[in-house]
């Protein structure tokens, strides 16, 4: 550890709970932007907090390897095993290979149909929150719109969707502990199981969902083989209930904090996309992704060897000064706005029109019922080292009120 970072663990998923967070990346974006870091927990590892080193290991497949791994505290001997047939852990030819088989349904009109029946689903919700009262949103919401989101992905119903999540977020679960990691093992094997499953009813009966569209890809160049279909179903489900949790409750706690900017956006809808992006860079759901160093390389003057691993810390990035003014203001209006929330270079995120609409139809229903979002008691943080975000935060959404006295609930 430097001098600079002394008595700071950022290694530990509790540092992330307090509100220091921001002033100690503050602090490493201006005094060592690049760093090793020597972790009890993880071991060796290069720390980067700048936006501009952190797009050239992101954008260098060739020397930043993602085939041994995306984040810290991964089981080495899983990460082997799915390297080259999993989205996340695959370079090259083998990810270009893979993208392309997921690629063809992001881009298809289920897409379309998942955002109107989120939308439905949305304006009911919405409907029995905006009453002025105070409401715990990470449950209600949170937690729940990833959940309908997948659930239209899959095909899969909202209580078989929501069982599904559980099972995944304790694959994930960052406790440590010979007990935890047993559990961790468990809950894997559960998810795995479940796609088995599914993948088998959906090669008898397909019907409009990823799974579906993976096991009848009709192009044998894009076709994938059954185990690396549920390597994929794993990393989309991983992927599409974390980050946009926490990009669903980065929403109310954006617009709950600034409400001037809540203000704007009722007065000029034309800035919902901008708006989208404003709260993806501010609340920035995923804390870290890793890369490893394939030779020796020199980034930002620090001499990176072979095999070193090299951690990006993307809230950081996201709000460093040399390419966002004013990094922790949100602004509505921001452009350009280069945030690093859905990553960059080949690995750019497969979902990401999924997860801009996620957040863009809640906007849009919020705008349709709410006058102001309230902040009601301080937020809690979720103790994490690979996902930023909440566990808990209270809020009272007041609804609009019509000049001829109805209210919009």
């Amino acid at each position: 550890m430097t001098p600079e970072l002394t008595g700071v663990d950022i290694t530990d998923p509790a540092t992330y709970r307090g509100t220091g967070r921001l002033a100690l990346w503050r602090t490493a974006r201006r005094r060592c932007p690049i760093v090793r870091i020597s972790s009890s927990r993880h071991g060796p590892f290069w720390s980067v907090t700048t936006h501009d080193l952190a797009r050239q290991v992101l954008e260098d497949p060739v020397r930043f390897t993602s085939t041994r791994g995306m984040r810290l505290g991964t089981d080495e001997a899983a990460v082997t095993a799915a390297a080259g047939r999993m989205l996340v852990v695959a370079d090259g030819d083998e990810h270009a290979r893979l993208r392309a088989a997921h690629a063809a349904w992001f881009r298809s009109d289920e897409v379309t149909a998942m955002r109107d029946a989120l939308r439905q689903r949305l304006e009911a919700e919405v409907e029995t929150l905006a009453t002025g009262e105070a409401v715990e949103i990470v449950q209600r919401l949170a937690d729940t719109v990833p959940v309908w989101a997948m659930g239209r992905m899959l095909g899969t119903g909202e209580a078989e969707t929501t069982r599904l999540a559980e099972f995944v977020r304790a694959a994930f679960a960052e406790e440590t502990g010979q007990g935890r990691r047993s559990a961790r093992r468990a809950a894997s094997a559960h998810v795995f199981g479940y796609f088995a499953n599914l993948l088998e009813s959906r090669r008898e009966d397909p019907r409009g969902d990823v799974v579906s569209a993976l096991a009848h890809e009709p192009d044998p160049d894009r076709r994938l083989a059954d185990d690396e279909i549920l390597l994929s179903c794993d990393g989309l489900v991983n992927g599409g209930l974390g980050t946009s949790r926490h990009a669903v409750s980065g929403v109310l706690l954006a617009f709950a904090r600034h409400p001037d900017q809540w203000l704007r956006l009722r007065q000029d809808h034309s800035l919902i996309p901008s708006a989208v992006e404003e709260v993806l860079r501010w609340a920035s759901p995923p804390m870290h992704i890793m890369r490893t160093a394939t030779s020796d390389v020199v980034l930002g003057g620090a001499r990176v060897q072979a095999g070193d691993r090299v951690v990006l810390w993307i809230p950081s990035c996201n709000r460093d000064e040399s390419v966002f003014a004013e990094p922790d203001a949100f602004r509505i209006d921001r452009r350009p706005n280069r945030h690093l929330s859905l990553g960059a270079g080949p690995h750019y995120c497969v979902g990401a029109s999924v997860g801009r609409i996620e957040v863009r139809v809640l906007l849009q229903v919020l705008l349709d019922k709410v006058d102001r979002i309230e902040l009601r008691g301080e937020p809690v943080r979720t103790a994490s080292t690979f996902l930023h975000g909440l566990d808990r935060l209270e809020v009272a959404l007041l609804p609009i009120h019509r000049p001829d006295g109805e209210v919009t609930v």
